[in-house]
This record gives C-alpha cells, structure tokens and sequence, in this order.
C-alpha cells in the first residue's frame, strides 16, 4: 500500500491571528499549522502559513534548528522570526532541564530524532554525547541524497570540537521506508568513524531511521565499538 501523503486543507484565512487553538488542539495539528500559530499575525500579502511555508521548506518543524536566527528572520519577518526564536530557545531549556534520559540502544535514537525519521528528504544527522551518553545537541548537517560531498567530515566534526563533545552518533533517514544501508552509507560511515579516532572523538553508531524501523551500524558488526580511553569514566557502551 503506498504511503499516505499528508494534506492540509487549511488556507490562510483559516488560521487564527491572535486567537488561542482550542484546548487539546495543538497536538492534532500539522508542523505547518504549529508554526504559523507560533507566527502570529501577519499582513493581509503575508500570511503566517505562507511564512510557515518558507521556513519548514517542505521538511518538519526540527529543520528550524538548522536555520540561523538572521536566516530565520529574513524568511519570518523580525517580530514573527523572534517568536520562533524564542520557542526554539525555550525547547532548549526545557529538554536540558528534563533529560531526555541516555542514549543507550538505537531504539532510542530513534525515538529522540522521530521527527526526522519519516522526512521525504534525506537528513543527515548528529547527536552531540556527553560523557555520559546524554544528548547535548541534534545537528541537522545536510539535507538531501547522502554522499561524500555533502557529508563531509569538516560539517560533521567542526561543532563536535567547538561544543566539546565527548561522543557522536551519526543518523539519517530512508524516505523509502527501507533502513538497509547503500554502500555510500557504508563508506560515509567508516570514514567519520576513521576522522573520529584521529580528532579524539567517538563515532559510536550509525543509525538509519524510518517511521517505524532502524538499522544499526553497531548492531550489525559493522562499526566496531571504540576501545575504552584509560581516562574516560566508566560506562556502558550503546546496546540494543
């Protein structure tokens, strides 16, 4: 059965301005409809779900951390760029605040980057670890058919350095649906993890999400796990 296309029948003049969505409303409502809410009032020529439009370009609401707050004003205008500003500052708190619990298996990854997992674009991904496994950051480093031009490891570890990330794991996503591996994402994979042991930081999975299955580079035998430093604190590697 071919997969349902999402639709959204709404037009601009059906969004609300300034008036809140009914109680329970927003978690039925598309990641365009949420972003425009957050938007707020708009000129009669530009309405907030045009403005939405231009910001998701076709993805989901998580490729707004990708954007600079320069970028995103310049597609929201400055009063609506700074309301998405701040609701993406405030998802930030709030995840450091709350935890959202170690990384341990690629079932979790999946669960933490779900938003990405049934894109109709190829993300490439990287989790930004502590040492304790925790998740410090999700970089969105490129957008479209992975390959070595557009996953590079200069994208991938420049704020790995800069953040001083004691861990990475690497995800993307398979619009097809099939999480098996090309042999482009075989090569990309043993290469970052080649530039990790040089720069000092682990390459610690691979994972290749769909809506509702991963596959593993590290439950597979196909990245080996990196051995302990003798300063590191001990912990348990990622497991499934």
């Amino acid at each position: 059965m071919a997969r349902r296309r999402r639709v959204c029948y709404l037009v601009a003049e059906d969004l609300p301005r300034s008036a809140p969505p009914p109680r329970g409303a927003p978690r039925s409502l598309s990641d365009l409809e949420l972003v425009a809410l957050v938007l707020g009032e708009g000129s009669t020529e530009d309405q907030p779900i045009a403005r939405a439009a231009r910001l998701l370009d076709g993805g989901p609401a998580a490729v707004l951390q990708r954007l600079t707050p320069r970028r995103i004003r310049s597609l929201a205008g400055e009063r609506g760029g700074t309301r998405i500003c701040a609701a993406l500052e405030l998802g930030r708190r709030i995840l450091q605040g709350t935890g959202c619990g170690v990384l341990s298996s690629p079932k979790h990854v999946l669960e933490y980057a779900r938003a990405y997992a049934g894109a109709q674009k190829e993300h490439f991904l990287v989790i930004h670890l502590n040492a304790r496994h925790l998740p410090r950051r999700l970089e969105v480093v490129s957008v479209g058919t992975l390959s070595a031009s557009l996953v590079h490891p200069r994208e991938v570890f420049r704020e790995a350095i800069n953040q001083g990330s004691a861990g990475l794991i690497l995800a993307h996503n398979h619009p097809s649906g099939d999480p098996s591996p090309s042999a482009d994402d075989i090569e990309i994979t043993s290469r970052l993890a080649r530039v990790g042991e040089l720069v000092g930081i682990e390459v610690i999975d691979h994972v290749i999400l769909t809506s509702e299955r991963y596959f593993s580079f590290r439950e597979e035998g196909l990245l080996a796990p990196p051995p302990p430093r003798p300063d590191a604190p001990r912990e348990r590697p990622i497991q499934a």
